[in-house]
């Protein structure tokens, strides 16, 4: 939820870019290795068939739009062509709906996410949605007439009692609402921010846990009471802007520390996801967006399976382990130095990175157990023309790498990573009848592997578009470039 975000904060980056650390774009070169194998063969023991499943797939990615997805709307129409599994909605606000202190719930305030909800529903895309806002009344920011702030521990109750209604209402058949999101980007202090800004609010600078603590202690309150108007209910944490790994400007506080903050109030039975954010910036070259050099979370592996591993280290330290999910992840095209100079308009440059990004990112996640990732937005320009469709709902290249996912990994499920040799990154995903492959070249050069004709179906770009290998002998050479490829072989027997 950018349309009123206060920043991403990527000084370091910022000035890699500016003192030239970043490398040049290397030749491209054919590797000497044209014939490189699997790094061993005991792979293919692990490779386990999947049986059938008794329910229908459905694709662990989705999306958040700032457009209607009601029956009818383009984006919805989109939406479903795309694939999603998921859609993130909402949100609601408490502060619009119940300003006043033990006033009624007006709902007729939600009537049009309510036709979203119905028509997400009839295509099968689960709803996760957000509850945020706090009327003032209810923050600890009193007698400061603002919003923005964490909830006071003596309105906890009246929290609770509002989810309680939101849960009745929304959990019914018509709605089928089951995920619940408290807040976005909870790691905020509202000093932060603008006054009665909706996002972030929880954050405190001046605990060592910058109020993780007191956000912990409010999910003691409030996800019984959820649980008990809904059995079924997913109680997720406010995603996470986890901007740095290591806050050491003077000043700032240690916002990273928000989720142990969250545990070392003993919070951690009281709910069930931790989802976070992951942004990066579009730099004009060709080089791996979430592994650029220099970077806040390069040395942890990229924003992406950085902020995964760094989460889980947090939960580790106190024998909890909840899972992961990426709710909000894209490109972007700042509109300040150094990255207004390619983004004014951005051109097709752009567009071809973010679509790399998109498979890049998404098939990562996979890999390391995060259960989904949800792409903001889906109506566009979007926030830093971060929307996969135009201004007109025309796909751009992005979305088109999407939805060859989808198809591409549709009732797969995720078998392991690939050793092709160096240079290039690969994982496998497997069916009953089938391992599909999802293959680049981690630079921008070309590499060559191979794979058995007896085994190979297929193969074809990132858009789905068929490509044809080359023969030599037994096998097939396959040639492995920046952009990402699919490759459909037969279960090894």
């Amino acid at each position: 939820m950018k349309n009123r975000r206060y920043g991403l904060f990527i000084r370091v980056l910022t000035i890699t870019l500016l003192l030239g650390v970043l490398p040049t774009p290397q030749p491209r070169v054919l590797a000497q290795t044209a014939h490189m194998q699997l790094a061993a063969t005991k792979f293919h023991t692990l490779y386990v068939p999947i049986a059938t499943r008794n329910s229908p797939w459905k694709s662990p990615f989705g999306v958040q739009a700032e457009a209607p997805l009601t029956l009818g709307s383009p984006v919805l129409s989109r939406t479903v062509e795309l694939g999603s599994g998921w859609a993130r909605m909402g949100p609601i606000s408490w502060r619009r709906v119940q300003p006043i202190e033990g006033g009624p719930i007006n709902w007729s305030l939600l009537a049009p996410l309510e036709n979203e909800l119905r028509a997400v529903q009839q295509y099968g895309i689960t709803p996760e949605i957000v509850v945020f806002d706090s009327p003032s009344w209810a923050t600890i920011n009193q007698p400061f007439v603002t919003s923005c702030g964490a909830i006071r521990p003596s309105k906890f109750g009246a929290f609770a009692a509002f989810m309680r209604e939101v849960i009745r209402r929304y959990s019914k058949p018509e709605f089928n609402v089951h995920h619940w999101e408290l807040g976005n980007e909870i790691d905020v202090d509202p000093r932060l921010v603008p006054p009665n800004n909706g996002f972030g609010c929880w954050g405190n600078i001046n605990d060592p846990f910058y109020g993780g603590r007191l956000y912990g202690e409010m999910l003691k309150a409030v996800a019984p009471v959820m649980r008990a108007a809904d059995p079924s209910v997913q109680i997720w944490i406010g995603g996470l802007l986890l901007d740095l790994p290591n806050t050491t400007e003077p000043g700032k506080g240690k916002p990273e520390l928000f989720l142990q903050g969250i545990l070392e109030a003993g919070a951690a039975p009281y709910f069930d996801l931790v989802p976070y954010h992951a942004y990066m910036p579009y730099v004009n070259q060709t080089v791996d967006p979430d592994q650029v050099p220099g970077a806040p979370w390069t040395s942890l592996g990229g924003r992406v399976l950085g902020k995964a591993r760094f989460l889980r280290q947090i939960m580790a330290k106190y024998g909890v382990n909840k899972p992961l999910f990426m709710n909000e992840t894209a490109l972007m095209c700042p509109d300040y130095f150094p990255f207004r100079q390619w983004c004014s308009p951005p051109g097709q440059a752009f567009y071809d990175m973010q679509a790399v990004y998109a498979v890049r990112t998404l098939t990562r996640t996979l890999s390391v157990g995060v259960h989904g990732a949800l792409w903001y937005t889906i109506n566009g320009p979007g926030w830093r023309y971060t929307g996969l469709l135009d201004a007109q709902n025309n796909p751009n290249e992005a979305y088109l790498s999407l939805q060859a996912l989808n198809q591409q990994l549709e009732t797969a499920e995720y078998v392991g990573k690939l050793s092709y040799g160096n240079g290039i990154e690969a994982y496998e995903f497997g069916r009953f009848d089938r391992r599909v492959q999802v293959v680049w070249a981690v630079s921008d050069q070309t590499l060559a592997i191979s794979v058995p004709q007896a085994q190979f179906i297929r193969m074809t770009d990132r858009k789905g578009n068929p490509l044809t290998p080359i023969a030599d002998g037994s096998n097939y050479v396959i040639l492995v470039r920046f952009d990402p490829i699919y490759i459909t072989l037969q279960p090894a027997t």
